[in-house]
């Protein structure tokens, strides 16, 4: 995975990310930036829901799931735009996306506490 530019700035070029899933044919290229002012999520809206999330979980090699509860304070988003080169990651993946223009924000730096993963039963 690359990662060059500086996103904290919000300036013209933004933030460039490349990443290449090793083995397999899923490219995806963009670079984004940050449009708006800042805002924290109020609850009830969507960013409050797809950002306030306090666990992450993993499937390793031997698909098994793990589990780590995470701590961090609210997000400060920016609403942000993005000029996607490449995106083969979905399609490798059979995910289909939509034609509609993807819901974008940005987000300076977010400190994080997590805890150590433990092995969770599929629900």
């Amino acid at each position: 995975m690359e990662m060059t530019g500086d996103g904290d700035t919000g300036d013209e070029s933004g933030v460039r990310f490349t990443s290449v899933r090793r083995g397999e044919d899923a490219r995806f290229t963009a670079r984004y930036r940050p449009i708006g002012p800042v805002a924290v999520p109020r609850p009830g809206t969507l960013e409050h829901f797809l950002t306030e999330r306090y666990a992450l979980a993993t499937v390793v090699r031997d698909g098994r799931v793990l589990q780590a509860d995470i701590h961090h304070g609210p997000w400060a988003l920016q609403p942000a735009t993005a000029a996607i080169e490449v995106n083969t990651m979905a399609a490798a993946a059979g995910v289909p996306l939509p034609d509609e223009e993807p819901l974008l924000h940005f987000s300076a730096r977010q400190d994080t506490l997590v805890w150590a993963p433990r092995e969770e039963p599929l629900r």
